[in-house]
């Protein structure tokens, strides 16, 4: 049985549970209307037998209440568990086109890490190339942690050379930082 065929039955009944209704209104509004002129004491007569059709009519109107309360409440729940089978599939579509953003973004750090990665290769050999003088002379201008980047990937030949043609001091503070750099990526290692 599908959700639709579970939600139709219920809709067999609306046009008897209109045409219920619309009897029982009528039915009230005939018991709340004045008697007509000239028929008062017909109408004291009538009472009893009115009051035994009212009575009727509201057993009717709870027996029918009473027997579609449980096609109504399957309804309910049919309808219910069709929204939240709609709602699942939303979610379901949002989490798939986020996880496509996520891969998406992940790729792109990748290509940009492969990219600074490339370039960081590049600095490093231009540096390894060039006279240690002018080298020395650029590094020197650079900011620290660039610089230790730069004399750290060189080859230890080149780097010394490097370091040989700066200014002492300079050249000092430079080698404490890939020294502190050293130490702290063989604390990581431990």
């Amino acid at each position: 049985m599908t959700f639709i065929s579970a939600i139709r039955p219920g809709r067999r009944w609306a046009p008897v549970l209109l045409a219920t209704l619309f009897a029982a209104s009528a039915a009230g509004a005939a018991e709340q209307s004045p008697p007509a002129p000239g028929a008062g004491a017909a109408a004291h007569s009538d009472a009893p037998a009115a009051d035994t059709q009212a009575a009727t009519q509201e057993s009717d109107v709870a027996a029918y209440c009473r027997n579609t309360a449980d096609a109504t409440a399957e309804a309910r729940i049919a309808w219910q568990t069709w929204k939240l089978l709609a709602l699942q599939d939303s979610l379901r579509q949002q989490i798939d086109a986020l996880e496509r953003k996520r891969a998406q973004f992940q790729e792109w750090v990748e290509k940009r890490n492969k990219i600074l990665a490339a370039v960081e290769d590049h600095v490093v050999s231009i540096y390894g190339k060039m006279r240690p003088d002018a080298a020395a002379e650029q590094l020197a201008t650079l900011d620290e942690e660039i610089a230790v980047a730069v004399l750290s990937r060189l080859k230890p030949r080149d780097a010394s050379a490097i370091l040989n043609e700066m200014e002492p001091a300079r050249a000092a503070q430079l080698a404490q930082s890939m020294a502190s750099l050293t130490n702290a990526k063989l604390g990581e290692g431990s």
